[in-house]
């Protein structure tokens, strides 16, 4: 299965922040073991060491000890008070063959006090030893153990029992604690990683339109690039190499002595580099013009060929009938049902036509009437004439450095119409309202003109097609706006390119050369 960057970024990110969260998270579990396990402990020693006191005061000059434990009241009260610590279970004096001889529940008197495993084992062991043995199935109980010394010799035991399902218990809670942390986490890391991927893969959504229109073989290309990292160096770069593609190629209007310098052989790469124009500028004409033309004349054809059975058939019956028709026999020669497909193909040859019509306008020979014009006049007229409609539609228009430009050289109709269908598309792309901003940014020899909407974007798909003659992805679009564009842009020796992110908007840059 082949990942995309954007998916690896965002699986790399949730990999490590779950690994971290992981990690923390068992580190948190530990150390709330170790801290209640040590707590239980203290309790346990506490309550043993009570004891130990008391049976040293007790059997101090006693011939009998063990008499004297079992007599002793005080003794059976400290052993009561570990009932008020939820987590101790027993508390019991035991001789050395481990017979109670006293113990809060005096019904443990007398009995043989079943081994229980070291509580003190367990506070010393590893913190995952310390979770294995607080989840074990069947060994809840564990005994505090402090040994009875008459001299030097062990005469008995305090054995104080725990029971750690308490533990057990807190320790849910707060893996149920831990476990909606981290999911909240691992969710933020997507939200994260998915908006920082998508802000670092624009870059190369721009870098890969660049190339797409050198390779077309449009000159003076420029990435608006940020300059602080490392893709602004490398849009710095493909700009130099842009600008020197740019510089070499031949000018129209040129001295005689500039044209014998580059040779026959940069003659002939424009030539070849203007063909190849044309020819693209065909295809793409023939290609729509071939889609459009086909649709209307299979439905004429199917509707003629039932128009002539129906026909046919209705000769027919007047034939069998003779001078007198029944009710059946009219309905049979009714001629509504004819009369339909002769609107069909009415309305298919009225479609016809105004293809051709389209087609016409496209490719008819138009004079430039070129003259030195401002540009912000010209930006100041769509923007006056659009206005009013983005209002409406919650649109708000921006419009940036065009009151700085130099002048151009161009037919003012065609480019105040090829930026009217630019500026008319980008308020379209939003119908939700949004931000319309039209901006230009001169350079050496050319001015970019910038239509940037913050719409619908156009899908990938899509991208590559929107400039052929006929298409369109609205339900009442031509197709034919954006074909107009293009070629008003190739008459006035000029370039344009758009980028477009699916959800977030689309940039159409137009550039065109100053006036010289």
């Amino acid at each position: 299965m082949h990942l995309g960057i954007k998916a690896k970024q965002i699986g790399g990110v949730t990999l490590i922040v779950g690994l971290a969260v992981v990690a923390l998270s068992v580190l948190h579990v530990t150390s709330v073991a170790r801290v209640l396990l040590k707590e239980t402990m203290t309790r346990g020693e506490v309550l043993a060491d009570t004891i130990f006191l008391r049976v040293v005061d007790v059997v101090a000059g006693q011939a009998d000890p063990w008499a004297a434990i079992a007599a002793d009241g005080g003794l059976r009260t400290i052993l009561r008070s570990g009932a008020v610590t939820p987590t101790v279970v027993h508390a019991a004096i035991c001789n050395a063959d481990d017979v109670a001889v006293a113990a809060w529940d005096p019904g443990l008197e007398g009995t043989r006090l079943a081994a229980a495993q070291d509580f003190d084992a367990l506070t010393r062991a590893d913190s995952l030893d310390q979770l294995a043995g607080i989840y074990a199935p069947g060994g809840s109980t564990f005994e505090v153990r402090k040994p009875l010394l008459l001299g030097e010799e062990k005469f008995g035991t305090i054995r104080v029992g725990v029971n750690i399902v308490f533990i057990r218990a807190e320790l849910d809670g707060e893996l149920w604690r831990v476990g909606f942390v981290s999911l909240v986490a691992l969710l933020i890391a997507i939200v994260v990683s998915a908006s920082f991927a998508q802000l670092i893969l624009r870059p190369i959504h721009v870098i890969r339109s660049g190339l797409s229109r050198l390779g077309r073989g449009e000159f003076d290309v420029r990435l608006d690039l940020p300059q602080q990292d490392e893709f602004g160096e490398l849009g710095s770069f493909f700009n130099a190499i842009s600008a020197q593609l740019s510089a070499d190629r031949p000018q129209p209007g040129g001295s005689p002595a500039a044209g014998a310098a580059e040779g026959g052989r940069s003659e002939r790469d424009a030539a070849l580099l203007s063909y190849s124009r044309k020819l693209v500028a065909l295809g793409r004409l023939t290609a729509g013009v071939a889609h459009e033309v086909k649709n209307p004349l299979n439905a004429m054809t199917i509707h003629l060929e039932l128009l002539k059975q129906k026909l046919t058939a209705a000769g027919r019956a007047r034939a069998a009938g003779g001078g007198t028709q029944s009710a059946a026999d009219a309905s049979r020669t009714n001629p509504e049902p004819a009369l339909e497909h002769v609107r069909i193909i009415s309305a298919e040859i009225l479609r016809l036509d105004q293809v051709m019509q389209g087609l016409l306008r496209f490719t008819r020979s138009e004079d430039l009437k070129p003259q030195t014009l401002s540009l912000a006049a010209l930006v100041d007229d769509v923007v006056g004439v659009i206005r009013p409609e983005c209002e409406a539609m919650k649109v708000n228009v921006v419009v940036e450095g065009v009151d700085r430009l130099p002048p151009i050289t161009g037919d003012p109709t065609m480019l105040r119409q090829a930026l009217l269908n630019l500026a008319l598309n980008a308020r379209q792309a939003m119908p939700d309202g949004g931000t319309l901003r039209i901006s230009a940014t001169p350079h050496a020899r050319r001015v970019d003109i910038s239509v940037e909407d913050t719409g619908v974007g156009i899908k990938p798909e899509h991208l590559g097609r929107i400039f052929d003659l006929y298409f369109t992805t609205r339900e009442k679009g031509s197709g034919i706006g954006l074909s107009m564009v293009y070629r008003t842009v190739q008459m006035h020796d000029g370039e344009i390119e758009v980028q477009s992110i699916e959800g977030r908007g689309t940039t159409v840059r137009v550039s065109l050369p100053l006036a010289t």
